[in-house]
């Protein structure tokens, strides 16, 4: 029998090109696709047996996947995950990790560095990008600290600062999050004192400076 997928990503187009590359590499006997937070949930809940793996985009229509991670892994703990996104390796490889996941890959990534991945994954290993491991190596207690200012932030302020990035505003984060506006103004207002920014240009030039490290 071949391997069983689940790909996660509110893009057509990746879920397409996602499902092509695991049915030619992989031989995929099954893979299952879902669009939204909810519709991966409701498919975890009722899929049987589970996918041997989760490819999982951090961010769609509904919300953050970042949110659900850390619960997907402890309730399926047969299913190993992968996270595949835009997202900054620097910000978001360590933290994913840290939940469950079984490896982090940018979705500027090589295909064949994508095989990699995947292909170290089904047979029980992990995976961060040779970048990744190389700029972790190189870090030490404190320093790793100091060096990623991205590890103070919860899940939800990392939410709301790749939202910002992105150029959205308090009101439609607020309803991307489901939340209210004076809620995202909270956050908003916490990470930037963490980071020590004081407005969204800040920001920007701070995590392009970390993102530029690894």
């Amino acid at each position: 029998m071949g391997s069983t997928f689940l790909i996660a990503d509110d893009h057509v187009i990746v879920r397409r090109g996602l499902r092509n590359l695991l049915h030619d590499r992989f031989q995929a006997s099954d893979i299952q696709e879902a669009a939204t937070c909810q519709e991966l949930l409701e498919k975890l809940a009722n899929i049987t047996p589970q996918p041997q793996l989760l490819v999982l985009d951090l961010q769609m229509t509904d919300g953050s996947a970042l949110d659900h991670l850390e619960r997907i892994c402890t309730d399926h703990p047969g299913m190993r995950v992968l996270v595949y996104s835009m997202r900054s390796e620097q910000v978001y490889a360590q933290r994913v990790i840290a939940l469950g996941a079984a490896g982090f890959i940018s979705k500027e990534s090589e295909e064949e560095e994508v095989v990699r991945a995947i292909r170290l994954i089904m047979q029980g290993k992990g995976y961060r990008s040779s970048a990744v491991e190389e700029h972790l190596q190189g870090l030490k207690g404190s320093e790793a600290v100091s060096l990623d200012p991205f590890g103070v932030l919860s899940h939800r302020e990392i939410g709301v600062m790749e939202d910002l990035l992105e150029g959205l505003g308090t009101k439609a984060i607020a309803v991307r999050l489901g939340v209210q506006p004076s809620t995202v103004a909270t956050y908003k207002s916490r990470l930037f004192e963490k980071l020590g920014v004081t407005n969204v240009l800040d920001l920007q030039r701070l995590v392009a400076a970390h993102r530029h490290d690894v």
